[in-house]
């Protein structure tokens, strides 16, 4: 082989350069070889277990491996370079969590000073972001002298990080003027197609994205700040929780991205699977998501009303037009969808929701809700000319559902034919056996008609649940094995048995 011919000297050079994503095939190359790497190998793993699925951490026995902010990891990186490149999945949640409530002491090593000094006024993001170096660390300064989260060292440190496929966005990520400019510095550089390995830009592989906020009514998320991010180039798989996208009832849409946005023609062009977690957004705002993601495989949506009461997002939600605007935005190459009910301060707009447009659809979750919301229009549209004033929205937790249609075959007409799996979710009421008594009778007779690919279906049947709920579902049992479908039961709402892609 001609690389054992090579000098030790260069072989030691090489060893070195492949450090640390190619260290470990090359150390397997020969015996030669391997004997060169013995004396990197101790370090190498010390770096491997510390950093590659790196959160912040503060270790009380050895202060010398405590991270605690960004700007802990950023000196870290500063002085020696070669940390940046072992990150992998940066859960970065908790910057600053673990902060002492004394001011931050600077410069107690004079190399380590001189070194994160350096790395600032050499940073070609700055430069190209038009940001001068000096303002930007005073402003880093100044937030950690006060004890504070640094945004703006939160986002330069995105600028260090090559290799990273997983990024959790910290909880208190609040986009500044200057930090958006500095993403959009990153950004721009990640999405050049053409670059050297070694010299990879910074999330220019990053596939899975997310930001850290809890699934409080009141902590949100502006899902505007996700926009960069999800322009990525290898971005795949998006998770983000407690987001708003509806109209605010004055002025004007609360839209995921705005008319000036960078990104608006770029947005999620790469995912392939989201799931939006605790989320208040209407037709509008899902349809603006999903307008470029046309390679997106797999959508969970929840739904949670936020606000405090009386508010512009505390209103009805129309689930049906929800369902409508995914359908004819990725109807055509959506695989797996799930839409689900976290809290609802209001009621479910009724309306008629029909998904049988999906061409593709594998695996389906939907609450029951819809297919009340379906029956009940129905209802109500014949009844119109005899009691126009009567309202067509039902409360959420509401059991006047007196207007069902035993005649309507609503499992053909809500689900796809394709779908092989699918998952139904209640709480067990009595207005929700009515349903799926509408919509399984006679199942077995229609099912290889109307849904030819069915094999197993998923039913919330809680142990809370109405009698007449638990009755309908023993019924099912029996018409679904007729029809030569698996129907599990699930006793309690909170677990989900059924597997999305993106999940892990």
């Amino acid at each position: 082989m001609a690389l054992t011919r090579l000098s030790t000297e260069l072989l030691e050079s090489i060893v070195l350069h492949v450090l640390p994503e190619g260290f470990e095939s090359v150390a397997l190359t020969c015996k030669r070889i391997y004997a060169i790497c013995i004396p990197f190998i101790e370090r190498h793993n010390i770096l491997r277990s510390q950093f590659h699925n790196f959160t912040y951490y503060a270790k009380m026995t050895d202060p010398s491996f405590t991270i605690r902010t960004a700007w802990d990891l950023i000196t870290r990186i500063a002085v020696e370079p070669l940390v940046a490149r072992y990150v992998r999945h940066a859960h970065f949640k908790v910057d600053s969590h673990f902060m002492r409530r004394r001011p931050y002491q600077f410069n107690a090593d004079a190399h380590c000073g001189a070194a994160v000094v350096r790395l600032l006024a050499d940073s070609p993001y700055l430069e190209q972001a038009n940001l001068d170096w000096q303002e930007y660390y005073a402003e880093i300064v100044e937030d950690l002298k006060a004890v504070r989260y640094s945004q703006h060292a939160a986002a330069f440190l995105l600028t260090l990080l090559p290799n990273i496929e997983t990024l959790k966005l910290p909880r208190r990520w609040k986009p500044l003027s200057a930090t958006d400019k500095l993403i959009d510095a990153v950004v721009r550089k990640a999405k050049q197609s053409h670059h050297f390995p070694r010299d990879t830009p910074s999330l220019a592989q990053t596939t899975r994205f997310g930001p850290s906020v809890s699934l409080t009514q009141q902590d949100r998320f502006n899902l505007a700040w996700a926009s960069p991010f999800l322009a990525l180039p290898h971005m795949r798989s998006f998770r983000g929780p407690s987001c708003v996208a509806m109209d605010d009832g004055g002025s004007g849409h609360n839209s995921i991205y705005t008319s000036e946005d960078p990104y608006r023609n770029g947005f999620g062009e790469t995912l392939e699977a989201v799931h939006l977690v605790s989320y208040c957004i209407d037709e509008v705002g899902i349809a603006d998501f999903l307008k470029h993601t046309t390679r997106l495989k797999t959508l969970r949506y929840s739904h949670s009303t936020k606000g405090n009461g009386g508010g512009p997002y505390d209103g009805d939600w129309d689930i049906c037009k929800f369902v409508t605007a995914i359908e004819r935005e990725a109807g055509s190459h959506l695989e797996e969808l799930s839409i689900s009910i976290r809290g609802l301060r209001g009621s479910i707009a009724s309306g008629r929701a029909s998904l049988r447009g999906f061409q593709r659809l594998r695996k389906l979750e939907l609450p029951l809700e819809i297919a009340v919301s379906n029956n009940t229009a129905a209802a109500a549209a014949r009844r119109a000319a005899t009691m126009p004033n009567e309202s067509l929205v039902v409360g959420a937790g509401s059991t006047d559902h007196h207007g069902l249609d035993d005649d309507e075959p609503f499992i053909g007409e809500l689900v796809p034919a394709s779908v092989s799996q699918l998952s139904l979710i209640s709480s067990g009421t009595d207005d929700h056996a009515k349903v799926l008594d509408v919509m399984f009778r006679h199942f077995a007779a229609r099912k290889e008609s109307a849904l030819p690919a069915l094999e197993e279906i998923e039913l919330s049947c809680p142990v809370s649940a109405d009698d007449a709920y638990k009755e309908q579902c023993a019924r099912l049992l029996v018409e679904t094995e007729k029809a030569g479908v698996v129907l599990y039961f699930k006793r309690c709402l909170s677990f989900a048995t059924m597997m999305w892609d993106g999940e892990h």
